[in-house]
């Protein structure tokens, strides 16, 4: 858990505090310097229609359009591909399939 404090002026943000929700005991308060310097890079993984993980926003990716309507998105890591499908109902995006591994 964590929790906001404001600055001096009580205006702005000024830094985050970390609780331990099981012991109620808060961490000394980092600053928004002190979190930007240590921020690492998160990519989002899924998993596919197999059960492996891959992350989508590592691939190039291709599109495919039938009537104006996004209709496949194909993802592509150099090694891999995935395809993932959209249905439509009367014009309206109804339903996607989970990344299948081509």
């Amino acid at each position: 858990m964590s929790a906001y404090y404001n600055s001096a002026d009580g205006q702005q943000p000024h830094g985050v505090v970390i609780v331990n929700t099981a012991t109620g005991a808060a961490t000394t308060p980092l600053t928004d310097a002190q979190l930007r310097a240590t921020a690492i890079q998160v990519s989002a993984t899924v998993l596919d229609s197999t059960g492996q993980s891959f992350s989508p926003d590592s691939c190039a990716h291709t599109y495919g359009y039938s009537a104006g309507l996004l209709v496949t998105d194909t993802a592509t890591n150099g090694t891999s591909t995935w395809v993932k499908t959209y249905s439509y109902t009367s014009g309206n995006l109804t339903g996607e399939t989970k990344w299948v591994k081509q």
